[in-house]
């Protein structure tokens, strides 16, 4: 009798010791998981924020556009959210954000009279925030010299258009940033 209580307590006490033992071990692999922030897009904005959030996100800037603006070519389509003035480096841009199904998926920054040499300060300025990745270039001559460079970076895609006939002393600046997998 004593020696079956005694294999009884043994057991207890090591059943015990087994139990406290996986107790620990399962605080010791006990993770959380945070989700990301989406990717920045522009200054504040993130792919994938609602309208009320780029509003917050650009407090006294950003507006409703009504009616809405154009994005123009080559990739058209209607914004009805924007910034009228914000200027960077000596160059007034218009901001606008679109929002294919609801979230942000479009920037473009467009300067109908940037200073001469804005497009290669820009170049320069987009170069210098992602060292290492070449843009794709394409140019085309018509009436006036379209010039594009296009960089493919994690956070999605930048596309600088400048555009330019001296002769008539026009010239324009676009800067669109759409997210990965976009276009």
């Amino acid at each position: 009798m004593k020696r079956m209580a005694f294999r009884v307590a043994l057991s207890l006490t090591t059943l015990a010791m087994v139990a406290g033992c996986t107790k620990a071990a399962d605080r010791a692999t006990t993770t959380t998981t945070t989700l990301p922030s989406p990717p920045a897009a522009w200054k504040a904005a993130r792919w994938g924020m609602t309208r009320a959030e780029v509003l917050k996100a650009f407090p006294g800037q950003a507006n409703a556009l009504s009616p809405t603006v154009d994005f123009g070519p080559p990739n058209g389509g209607p914004s009805d959210l924007g910034i009228a003035a914000y200027e960077e480096a000596g160059v007034t841009y218009r901001v606008l954000f679109g929002f294919p199904g609801d979230k942000l998926g479009r920037v473009q920054l467009s300067s109908a009279k940037p200073p001469s040499g804005a497009c290669t300060d820009v170049e320069k300025a987009v170069g210098a925030e992602h060292p290492g990745v070449a843009p794709e270039r394409s140019t085309n001559q018509t009436n006036v010299r379209t010039d594009v460079a296009a960089w493919r970076v994690p956070e999605g895609s930048i596309t600088l258009t400048c555009t330019e006939n001296v002769n008539l002393g026009f010239r324009s600046l676009v800067l669109d940033y759409t997210p990965p997998g976009a276009r």
